[in-house]
């Protein structure tokens, strides 16, 4: 009896031995990304504090000085921060009720083309700012082609345009957010109750007082945090602003930074300053935008399945044509055919049958070796600095939100600190940095990938943290009981149930890497140019020809790895 008894007593022994080795081996780990996040995003945070009350450039012996803060107040930047903040109220005022308006139309009227606008919409989400501000440049410029047609084809110099005014900035910016805006607020509209429209149209309710009375009240609180994200992403927002307001002389917080760093008399100290500034207003709209989805919460979801009765557009239906079809016209179509246009002229001219047509911007791409190089670097960073970010990410997620060890909280907020940081904000904090740091790290790829690592790892752990907190726990729990040890239960059930989240968050990161330059801007050397700086240089040379090739060759890039998301990854094809 007793030796049958033995072996009983002898596995569960070593089932404890080897989970408490796997237990420290987590807690390893854990004190690793938690040492890891903290460094990549405090130190340049830290620096960029220091460079604030420094009188002299990164790297250069100076003084301790409160004069950048004094700075502060002075009519240049007071006066960019206002046109920051109206820039960014407009757009997000405008934005939120375009967006909500095609997302209504897309998914609780009866409209016709739904298979073809949304993932329009989707591509107008992925088609780089910098890019879509060169191709309106090109068109609403004061020697562009819509001025131009109005001149000297039509007679008609009342209505000249010009895209370099706040006007312009405003107009390419909601551009830019509308898709943001829709994808943010298409989520609650489809899964909200329709039995409380129902109810109001069987007590004799219009279809107008149940959008106004209903639809919209029940989300407010969706809205409002949208308008606060929108907001953010714009008063944050580098490339508009700088390719529209630097030649009108339209000065943003973003913008002035880069000038005082660029150009010479550079002022370092101040544009830190700035920096700092600009974090408090994106940090603080940042922690407005969670207080309001943690606090204010309606029920719109309920465990009663109502059909959705959709709206009819009757009389209305041009409008919501013009209105879907027109956005994705002006935010991705046309900006596309202007650069198709302009990158295959000699000698750009507004007339086509008057175009002299080439290839030659084309052939110089493949033939110039720091444009091929620009092309390496990109794919090395996106393709690697990805990978980090998407380890990183998992790993925050995974302590964060199931094993929850001492500091799990600091983590969380450290993971998401970079989210309120705007990317040239980042940009000059590194700057700082490893300017002090005996890290040889300066004019390398690898600092372009902590800067990108960085500035886009709340997206990963967005992205991957949301799926994780569906699984529930007990199947973890279900396999040690089984005598699997932690990192098994995490290798054989946690990985394969987030694995959708983690191919999502893999290629949200690649994209967004691929056409990132606002943290970019400022740490690049020669040597690690990156597609988005090297079109930026050309379009800064005036040189629309190659700058329009290297775009349509970069766009070309992004939407076959949209198409690779929408086959490869599940949860992108449902609804």
């Amino acid at each position: 009896m007793s030796d049958q008894t033995m072996p009983v007593q002898v596995l569960p022994a070593e089932a404890r031995t080897r989970r408490g080795n796997a237990d420290g081996v987590l807690t390893g780990i854990y004190w690793i990304t938690f040492a890891v996040v903290a460094a990549m995003v405090l130190i340049p945070v830290v620096a960029l504090v220091y460079g604030s009350f420094r009188t002299s450039a990164p790297g250069l012996p100076g003084e301790w000085t409160l004069r950048n803060y004094i700075g502060l107040a002075s009519g240049g930047v007071l006066a960019s921060m206002l046109t920051t903040m109206l820039i960014g109220l407009l757009t997000s005022v405008i934005s939120i009720a375009l967006g909500t308006a095609i997302a209504l139309i897309l998914h609780r009227t009866d409209f016709r083309h739904g298979g073809i606008v949304m993932p329009l919409i989707g591509l107008t989400f992925y088609f780089p700012s910098f890019i879509l501000a060169m191709a309106w440049i090109i068109v609403g410029a004061p020697g562009g082609i819509y001025n131009t047609v109005i001149d000297d084809v039509l007679g008609m110099p009342w209505l000249r345009a010009d895209i370099y005014t706040v006007a312009g900035i405003v107009f390419v910016m909601v551009l830019h957010q509308v898709p943001f805006v829709y994808l943010t607020i298409r989520g609650p509209i489809i899964g909200m109750d329709p039995i409380f429209e129902e109810a109001a149209s069987a007590a004799g309710a219009k279809p107008r007082t149940v959008l106004v009375r209903i639809t919209l009240p029940l989300l407010s609180y969706s809205l409002i945090s949208s308008f606060i994200l929108t907001f953010v992403l714009t008063i944050e927002q580098f490339a508009i602003p700088a390719l529209l307001g630097i030649p009108g002389q339209v000065t943003v917080l973003a913008t002035q930074l880069y000038l005082l760093v660029r150009f010479s008399p550079a002022d370092y100290g101040l544009a830190a300053a700035i920096g700092i500034a600009l974090s408090l207003v994106t940090g603080a709209a940042i922690w407005a935008q969670r207080r309001v989805t943690r606090a204010g919460r309606l029920t719109t979801v309920t465990g009663k399945a109502g059909r959705l009765k959709l709206v009819p557009l009757g009389r209305w239906r041009w409008a919501a044509n013009l209105l879907c079809f027109g956005f994705v016209f002006l935010g991705l179509v046309m900006p596309m055919m202007i650069l198709l246009y302009t990158s295959v002229l000699k000698w750009f001219t507004v007339n086509p049958l008057e175009g002299m047509y080439t290839l030659r911007n084309y052939v110089f791409i493949w033939e110039s070796g720091s444009t091929v190089r620009s092309f390496t670097n990109t794919l090395v960073v996106s393709g690697v600095g990805a990978a980090v970010g998407v380890v990183l990410g998992l790993l925050c997620c995974y302590f964060t939100l199931r094993l929850r060890p001492r500091g799990h909280r600091s983590l969380d907020f450290l993971a998401s600190l970079p989210f309120g940081v705007p990317g040239v904000v980042l940009g000059l904090g590194l700057l700082w940095a490893y300017a002090y740091l005996p890290l040889p790290l300066y004019g390398t790829l690898a600092l372009m990938v902590i800067a990108f690592v960085t500035r886009f790892l709340p997206y990963a752990t967005e992205t991957i943290g949301g799926q994780m907190v569906q699984i529930d726990k007990s199947l973890e729990e279900a396999a040690w009981v089984n005598g699997a040890t932690r990192i098994g239960g995490i290798r054989r059930i946690l990985l394969p149930l987030v694995s959708p989240s983690l191919q999502g968050a893999y290629f949200l990161l690649f994209m967004a890497f691929f056409r990132e330059i606002s943290s970019a801007i400022l740490i690049y050397s020669v040597n690690t140019a990156v597609i988005s700086i090297s079109i930026w240089s050309f379009f800064e040379q005036a040189n629309w020809g190659l700058a329009s090739a290297l775009a349509v060759v970069a766009t070309l890039i992004i939407f076959i790895a949209m198409t690779v998301i929408i086959r490869l990854v599940p949860a992108t094809r449902r609804r």
